[in-house]
Protein backbone atom coordinates (compact mmCIF):
# COMPACT_ATOMS: atom_id res chain seq x y z
CA UNK A 1 0.00 0.00 0.00
CA UNK A 2 2.77 2.41 0.93
CA UNK A 3 4.88 1.47 -2.09
CA UNK A 4 1.91 2.14 -4.38
CA UNK A 5 1.49 5.63 -2.93
CA UNK A 6 5.21 6.31 -3.29
CA UNK A 7 5.21 5.14 -6.92
CA UNK A 8 2.20 7.39 -7.64
CA UNK A 9 4.04 10.35 -6.12
CA UNK A 10 7.13 9.58 -8.22
CA UNK A 11 5.02 9.35 -11.36
CA UNK A 12 3.49 12.77 -10.60
CA UNK A 13 6.93 14.27 -10.04
CA UNK A 14 8.27 12.83 -13.29
CA UNK A 15 5.19 14.00 -15.20
CA UNK A 16 5.41 17.50 -13.71
CA UNK A 17 9.10 17.59 -14.49
CA UNK A 18 8.54 16.56 -18.10
CA UNK A 19 5.42 18.63 -18.77
CA UNK A 20 7.31 20.87 -21.20
CA UNK A 21 8.44 17.87 -23.23
CA UNK A 22 4.95 16.39 -23.20
CA UNK A 23 3.50 19.67 -24.48
CA UNK A 24 6.10 19.83 -27.24
CA UNK A 25 5.36 16.24 -28.29
CA UNK A 26 1.62 16.96 -28.44
CA UNK A 27 2.16 20.25 -30.31
CA UNK A 28 4.51 18.57 -32.79
CA UNK A 29 2.00 15.82 -33.56
CA UNK A 30 -0.83 18.35 -33.87
CA UNK A 31 1.33 20.45 -36.19
CA UNK A 32 1.98 17.47 -38.44
CA UNK A 33 -1.72 16.60 -38.53
CA UNK A 34 -2.84 20.16 -39.22
CA UNK A 35 -0.28 20.69 -41.97
CA UNK A 36 -0.94 17.36 -43.70
CA UNK A 37 -4.64 16.82 -43.12
CA UNK A 38 -6.29 20.22 -42.70
CA UNK A 39 -4.48 22.84 -44.79
CA UNK A 40 -7.52 25.13 -44.57
CA UNK A 41 -6.68 26.09 -40.97
CA UNK A 42 -4.16 28.67 -42.09
CA UNK A 43 -3.76 30.70 -38.89
CA UNK A 44 -3.30 27.64 -36.68
CA UNK A 45 -1.03 26.11 -39.31
CA UNK A 46 1.12 29.25 -39.41
CA UNK A 47 1.45 29.52 -35.63
CA UNK A 48 2.27 25.84 -35.12
CA UNK A 49 4.62 25.82 -38.11
CA UNK A 50 6.39 28.88 -36.77
CA UNK A 51 6.93 27.12 -33.44
CA UNK A 52 8.07 23.92 -35.15
CA UNK A 53 10.65 25.72 -37.26
CA UNK A 54 11.84 28.40 -34.82
CA UNK A 55 11.53 26.99 -31.31
CA UNK A 56 10.82 23.29 -30.73
CA UNK A 57 13.95 21.65 -32.23
CA UNK A 58 16.37 23.98 -30.49
CA UNK A 59 14.55 23.83 -27.16
CA UNK A 60 14.58 20.03 -27.02
CA UNK A 61 18.24 20.01 -28.04
CA UNK A 62 19.04 22.41 -25.19
CA UNK A 63 16.98 20.26 -22.81
CA UNK A 64 18.86 17.15 -23.86
CA UNK A 65 22.25 18.86 -23.49
CA UNK A 66 21.45 20.56 -20.17
CA UNK A 67 18.88 18.40 -18.34
CA UNK A 68 19.45 20.01 -14.91
CA UNK A 69 17.22 23.02 -14.35
CA UNK A 70 19.98 24.74 -12.36
CA UNK A 71 22.41 24.77 -15.30
CA UNK A 72 20.54 27.41 -17.31
CA UNK A 73 17.74 29.76 -16.39
CA UNK A 74 14.56 30.17 -18.44
CA UNK A 75 15.75 33.11 -20.52
CA UNK A 76 18.97 31.33 -21.49
CA UNK A 77 17.05 28.20 -22.46
CA UNK A 78 14.60 30.26 -24.49
CA UNK A 79 17.29 32.22 -26.34
CA UNK A 80 19.39 29.12 -27.02
CA UNK A 81 16.26 27.31 -28.18
CA UNK A 82 15.49 29.97 -30.77
CA UNK A 83 19.10 30.24 -31.96
CA UNK A 84 19.62 26.51 -32.23
CA UNK A 85 16.26 26.05 -33.96
CA UNK A 86 17.26 28.47 -36.66
CA UNK A 87 20.54 26.59 -37.16
CA UNK A 88 18.82 23.19 -37.14
CA UNK A 89 16.22 24.36 -39.66
CA UNK A 90 18.88 25.79 -41.96
CA UNK A 91 21.00 22.65 -41.85
CA UNK A 92 17.93 20.47 -42.31
CA UNK A 93 17.06 22.41 -45.45
CA UNK A 94 20.65 22.22 -46.65
CA UNK A 95 20.73 18.46 -46.10
CA UNK A 96 17.37 17.96 -47.81
CA UNK A 97 18.59 19.96 -50.80
CA UNK A 98 20.99 17.13 -51.63
CA UNK A 99 18.39 14.37 -51.37
CA UNK A 100 15.95 13.25 -54.06
CA UNK A 101 13.06 14.68 -52.00
CA UNK A 102 14.34 18.26 -52.08
CA UNK A 103 13.11 21.15 -49.98
CA UNK A 104 9.37 20.60 -50.05
CA UNK A 105 6.72 20.71 -47.36
CA UNK A 106 6.46 17.02 -46.47
CA UNK A 107 10.21 16.24 -46.24
CA UNK A 108 10.88 19.37 -44.15
CA UNK A 109 7.94 18.61 -41.89
CA UNK A 110 8.95 14.98 -41.47
CA UNK A 111 12.58 15.77 -40.74
CA UNK A 112 11.84 18.54 -38.21
CA UNK A 113 9.15 16.47 -36.49
CA UNK A 114 11.42 13.43 -36.27
CA UNK A 115 14.30 15.55 -34.93
CA UNK A 116 12.03 17.14 -32.33
CA UNK A 117 10.47 13.87 -31.19
CA UNK A 118 13.84 12.08 -31.08
CA UNK A 119 15.42 14.74 -28.92
CA UNK A 120 12.33 14.89 -26.70
CA UNK A 121 12.94 11.22 -25.96
CA UNK A 122 16.64 11.83 -25.31
CA UNK A 123 15.85 14.76 -22.98
CA UNK A 124 13.31 12.67 -21.07
CA UNK A 125 15.81 9.83 -20.67
CA UNK A 126 18.51 12.20 -19.42
CA UNK A 127 16.07 13.75 -16.92
CA UNK A 128 15.05 10.28 -15.77
CA UNK A 129 18.69 9.36 -15.17
CA UNK A 130 19.12 12.51 -13.09
CA UNK A 131 16.09 11.73 -10.94
CA UNK A 132 17.46 8.24 -10.17
CA UNK A 133 20.73 9.67 -8.86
Amino acid sequence: MISLAISDDLAKIRTNRNIDLILIIVATIITALVVLVAPCLTIIRAILGFLLVLFFPGYVLVESLFPKKEELDFLERFALGIGLSVAISVFTGLGLNFTPWGIKLKPVLLSLCSFTLTFCGIAALRRCKLSKM
